[in-house]
């Protein structure tokens, strides 16, 4: 038997140590590796000259991105513009909700009127009067709309007050053109609708004399006004082809009245300038032989959100035979159409974040092939598949996120550079005469969100 070596005179002695029992130490908690993972997918990000051409294609990946999210943020933006603009013009034409009744005109409005005041949720209400008749100048003629108003209550309930632009001022004696801020002067030349106005030009300001007779005013829209060839204070027939009853052979004959141009207004839509006038009720009435009776009622809601619960409430108040019709019922289709047009152009320019997400993939594909031996070190670290997946995916998101925030930022300037040039616009062509910027914030998120 072998003899133990002798023991060094300057090893420990072990006799008296304590026993090591791995069992009682405490455990270990796992901790984390994000951080680390976040480390090594910020590195794989940085440039390196080796990695030149992964560099350059995740560079091209974030313009990518950045590019269709401006994109969309401007064109979305553009169109919602658009949209908000046509229903505030529609809507500045035209009541919130409109009753009727069936077989034809109101012959006792103000029993009606009441009623629909007296409904929670609405603001005002007129009576109106409505008819296409044609009208006729030195120059030319050309089929129109016309619209009774009552001067004392059709200010509250559309915006043809606010947007006349020329019209008589009594104390003065003379036709005028309003500034943006005489309102007064607008109130003022309203409450003489009903009655007639002297042949008094715009650079006349003599008292008319008893020869230059009065005439029943009208408002006409302004290019209505240049396609007539006429200017406040000058006279046009209205032509109403079937009011003059039957002639000698039975066939309908007309009625002509002539009236005066005493205010023209400036909706911005060509359509409304083209074609809409306006006379008082009382005038309306007399020349359509209607009596006292009008064709509807136009009235104003404090919510147009919440015009369905309103319109119900005035058909459950008024009961047959009336029955009322809210602007989303009456431009229905106008507005899906817009929706979908809005819609499909998102869908078309989403294209674009969905090539730049195809060439992060592309990127993400190339990086894991070059970077095979690091994974394997990693695994052999003792990394999780989960782990390696988070890294790649780390690296896409950093991609992805920063063109998002690029594009938005770029995006949002865009917008604010066409809301402050006032790109303009053919009227001829488009119903408003400059570009229309509106940014909504949920949409801003959602594109975002979904880059």
């Amino acid at each position: 038997m072998t003899a133990p070596p002798p023991e060094s005179p300057d090893a420990p002695d072990l006799s008296s140590a304590t026993e090591l029992r791995f069992a009682d130490l405490p455990a270990v908690e796992r901790g984390s590796s994000l951080g680390a993972e976040w480390w090594i997918a910020w590195g794989h990000l940085k440039s390196k000259k080796s990695e030149a051409f992964l560099s350059v294609v995740t560079v091209l990946s974030i313009i990518g991105v950045m590019a269709g999210v401006a994109l969309l943020n401007c064109v979305i933006a553009v169109m919602t513009g658009f949209e908000i603009d046509l229903r505030d013009k529609i809507l500045g034409a035209n009541a919130h909700v409109v009753v009727f009744r069936y077989g034809g005109t109101f012959p006792e409005p103000a029993e009606a009127l009441a009623e629909v005041e007296a409904v929670p949720g609405v603001t005002a209400a007129s009576p109106f009067v409505y008819s296409e008749l044609m009208i006729k100048s030195d120059r030319t003629s050309t089929g129109i709309i016309v619209k009774g108003v009552d001067p004392v209550r059709t200010g509250p309930v559309t915006h043809v007050m606010g947007d006349l632009v020329e019209g008589y001022d009594a104390e003065l004696s003379r036709f005028v053109a309003f500034t943006p801020d005489d309102d007064a002067g607008r109130q003022a030349f309203m409450g003489n609708m009903e009655r007639d106005f002297p042949a008094l030009g715009m650079s006349r300001e003599a008292v008319p004399t008893d020869m230059e007779r009065a005439l029943p005013g009208m408002i006409i829209g302004t290019e209505l006004r240049d396609q007539l060839g006429v200017r406040v204070g000058d006279d046009v027939q209205l032509i109403n082809p079937l009011g003059g009853g039957a002639g000698p052979m039975g066939m309908p004959t007309p009625s002509v009245r002539t009236v005066r141009v005493a205010g023209i207004f400036d909706s911005g839509m060509y359509e409304y300038d083209t074609k809409w006038t306006y006379l008082s009720n009382a005038m309306a009435q007399d020349f359509l032989k209607l009596g006292d009776a009008v064709t509807g009622l136009e009235v104003r809601v404090d919510d147009i959100d919440d015009v369905d619960r309103i319109t119900a409430a005035i058909d459950e108040r008024l009961q047959y035979p009336y029955y009322a019709r809210h602007w989303k019922n009456l431009n229905a289709k106008l507005f899906a159409a817009l929706q979908l047009e809005k819609w499909v152009m998102g869908l078309l320019l989403n294209m674009i974040v969905v090539n730049a997400g195809l060439l992060i993939i592309t990127t993400l594909f190339m990086l894991v092939i070059t970077k095979g031996r690091e994974i394997a070190i990693l695994k052999a670290m003792g990394a999780s598949n989960g782990a390696i997946n988070r890294i790649f995916m780390m690296e896409g998101s950093v991609i992805g996120l920063a063109g998002t925030v690029a594009g938005t930022i770029l995006g949002l300037a865009g917008c604010a550079f066409l809301d402050g040039y006032q790109y303009p616009l053919e009227t001829d062509v488009y119903y408003l005469d400059t570009l229309p910027v509106v940014v909504e914030p949920a949409t801003v998120v959602t594109i975002a969100v979904s880059a």
